[in-house]
């Protein structure tokens, strides 16, 4: 488990420093004002992602739980999209709206960590057969 937990956190440290420096050499020019945000936008993720894909190895290990781990990630996704929303509020709709380009940037983030989550998360429950 400890290898698991280990491996987890290379590759999301790996693929989310890697993606925010290249994202943020793209932007160098044009967002210097932008980069604390998407710093910002970067930490959510790969925090929630994470500690995600911690918990679901947890509760992969309850019986009880493990088949329901399908629609408990469901729920959890939509509750990462309404905190995401709220916390980036301001920027994305309200009133300090960065324009589409910018907010658009912003969904990186998600594109990337996304997919390392599903992926871990599948691996996780196809490798237990009930």
């Amino acid at each position: 488990m400890l290898r698991r937990i280990i491996t987890y956190l290379v590759v999301f440290l790996l693929v989310g420093t890697t993606s925010f420096f290249l994202h943020t050499f793209f932007l160098e020019e044009f967002g210097a004002n932008f980069i604390p945000l998407l710093k910002k936008a970067y930490i959510f993720h790969f925090c929630f992602s994470f500690i995600l894909v911690l918990l679901f190895l947890i509760f992969s290990s309850v019986e009880r739980i493990f088949e329901q781990l399908g629609f408990i990630y469901l729920g959890v996704l939509v509750f990462k999209i309404i905190i995401f929303t709220v916390i980036f509020y301001p920027q994305l709709l309200g009133e300090n709206m960065l324009s589409q380009y910018y907010r658009a940037s912003l969904l990186i983030p998600v594109i990337v960590f996304l997919p390392l989550e599903v992926i871990f998360i599948s691996k996780l429950m196809h490798g237990k057969k009930v």
